[in-house]
């Protein structure tokens, strides 16, 4: 009998090999990988879909992929790049796989198979959504309440003194001893409600004078500075535009004067006829042709990847030596993600989810190898 079972086996290895030598001798890789497909798993650098539900430690869903989590069905499966680096890319065939999930859950799916069905954690605060929601009281440092097109870096202290589900206030703080420093080309505007091509409006053009606006009076409500223009002529190294209320201006670098008296900035530009000058914005190349130039107007053309438009700027602009800086701020829901890296720093979160434990039940639909392919 035991030598009846020896033949038998032995037999079904003959088989088998024989198989595996008839189907690649006579089929395709296609064929070989249907007949014998390679179990995905999912390794950091590749991309998956994964269906989720997202639960506190009691039971309760916060989230789904699913339209209907208590049967797992309608939705979709959201499209994760398998990674702890956020500035990392997917591979290209990939654009819409993102790596902009909780650390925690990253490191859940790796191991998990294409088909497998897992629950990741209990999830800690600080791989989650942050350790501490921030609150009244808290504090954080930001350069995002200025806006500088051209590098001017204006950092503020600032304190939550109201946060609720509409919105988070913030105060300037620790403004007293504030040396000289270089006021940036923008503000954040008042009223965000009604933001639309930007979040910023104008400040007066102080930053034409580096390190020379200084604070005269703090309030509660303001720090009142002053520019002390520290020169009249070569102020810009190269052509600016500014804009002061209404007036649309721009400052060349060997044609524009300044004078001041004690409350007011008079800027006067008197460009040739014919010059070219050349500006980077945001990466690209502008080309401004000055076309001619009138007793209160310069007439321009400007050119941006081969396309001409025509401009009128004023030849003399003025505007007042003192500013009012606001120091409360109010951030409406929608737009605190903008101070979310800087919050974060101080080891706070703006999320909901912040300082809760938090469990995701996983069923991973697909894996793509792609950590293979860099």
């Amino acid at each position: 009998m035991q030598t009846e079972k020896i033949a038998v086996i032995t037999l079904a290895i003959i088989i088998v090999a024989a198989l595996s030598i008839f189907v690649g001798a006579n089929y395709s890789q296609e064929i070989i990988d249907t007949l014998f497909p390679e179990e995905k798993v999912i390794e950091y650098g590749d991309c998956a879909d994964v269906n989720y539900i997202g639960k506190y430690t009691n039971g309760t869903i916060f989230d789904s992929s699913y339209n209907f989590p208590e049967n797992k069905t309608g939705g979709t499966p959201i499209k994760v790049f398998v990674t702890l680096d956020k500035d990392k890319s997917p591979p290209t065939e990939y654009p819409q796989y993102s790596s902009g999930w909780i650390e925690g859950l990253i490191e859940g799916l790796v191991g998990l198979k294409e088909g497998e069905t897992a629950t990741i954690g209990p999830i800690p605060p600080e791989k989650g959504y942050g350790a501490e929601k921030i609150g009244v009281g808290d504090t954080f440092t930001t350069s995002l309440i200025m806006y500088s097109n051209l590098g001017y870096e204006f950092n503020q202290t600032v304190e939550v003194t109201k946060y609720d589900d509409e919105s988070m206030i913030i105060h300037w703080i620790d403004v007293e001893g504030l040396d000289n420093f270089t006021l940036p080309e923008g503000v954040l505007m008042e009223d965000l409600e009604n933001a639309y091509y930007t979040i910023y409006e104008n400040a007066p053009p102080f930053y034409l004078w580096e390190d020379a606006t200084q604070v005269i009076n703090i309030t509660d409500d303001f720090v009142k500075v002053k520019i002390n223009p520290t020169k009249s002529e070569n102020i810009t190294s190269e052509i600016s535009f500014l804009t002061v209320g209404t007036q649309l201006g721009a400052v060349f670098p060997d044609a524009t004067t300044a004078t001041w008296d004690e409350d007011t900035v008079t800027i006067t530009s008197n460009p040739v006829a014919g010059s070219v000058y050349s500006l980077i914005y945001m990466d690209t190349e502008l080309l401004i042709k000055i076309d001619n130039v009138t007793d209160d107007h310069i007439n321009v053309t400007i050119e941006i990847q081969g396309e001409n438009q025509s401009a009128t700027l004023n030849r003399t602009i003025s505007f007042d030596r003192i500013y009012n800086i606001r120091r409360t701020y109010i951030i409406p829901s929608m737009f605190e993600t903008i101070f979310s890296e800087d919050i974060e720093k101080e080891g706070y979160s703006t999320h909901y989810l912040a300082g809760e434990e938090l469990i995701f039940e996983v069923t991973i639909d697909s894996v793509y190898k792609t950590s293979r392919e860099s």
